[in-house]
């Protein structure tokens, strides 16, 4: 969703969350693991198929699965809803932009909604529920997130030499001539993580890649 609209200095508040973010979910990560080897061991975290179900009832007893269900469940229906919020808001930021069709940027005249990005949305996320392989769907969902992390990764390249005298409220630390390091780091990254998708995803997510890049052309014409 479109934070800017409503933060106080977003050209330095937003990046800087986003930085603090990650980094207390690194830190919550690396708990984490340390919690589950202390209590399991990692010769049977290493075999198990469902470590945290696990992990709860080692420490909980018997009953922890109810529990632990009942979180996920929670966690993964507001997980779905922000993401469904945020997919109608960027389509509509598409639309609005001529980027894709403009009849996605609707806004209903009482709910001040995006109504028809909404509905297209919510059409193509109950299709993609029925796909069977469930693996495969999030296997797509990983290359899409892979592949726009090294396309804003190198933007952050590009625009660091093309508009260097671009004021900017963050910079991304550790800069070696102009160059900046992270940025670079974060490319190799994401094509190391890339490359550990099947052949099957990779040629499909590429498909859908150049079928989006010449669709944001035809329109945008």
């Amino acid at each position: 969703m479109k934070l800017s609209e409503e933060t106080k200095n977003p050209e330095r508040n937003i990046p800087l969350g986003l930085v603090l973010a990650v980094s207390a979910s690194i830190v919550l990560y690396v708990l984490v693991a340390l919690s589950a080897v202390s209590i399991l061991g990692w010769a049977k975290l290493s075999q198990s198929s469902a470590p945290f179900a696990d992990m709860a009832s080692a420490s909980l007893g018997a009953n922890a699965y109810v529990v632990l269900s009942a979180i996920a469940l929670f966690a993964t229906a507001n997980t779905v809803l922000l993401m469904l919020l945020a997919a109608s808001r960027i389509t509509y930021g598409m639309a609005s932009s001529s980027s894709i069709p403009k009849v996605l940027a609707k806004v209903h005249s009482k709910t001040r909604t995006p109504w028809v990005a909404i509905s297209i949305i919510a059409i193509l996320s109950i299709g993609f529920i029925s796909l069977a392989n469930i693996g495969y769907l999030a296997s797509m969902t990983n290359f899409t997130v892979f592949f726009t992390f090294i396309v804003i990764n190198a933007a952050v390249i590009m625009l660091r030499f093309k508009k260097a005298d671009l004021q900017r409220p963050f910079r991304v630390p550790i800069t070696i001539r102009r160059f900046p390091v992270l940025p670079a780091l974060g490319i190799i990254f994401n094509i190391f993580m890339l490359f550990q998708l099947s052949f099957q995803v990779l040629t499909a997510g590429l498909f859908l890649t150049i079928s989006g890049i010449l669709a944001y052309f035809l329109f945008k014409k």
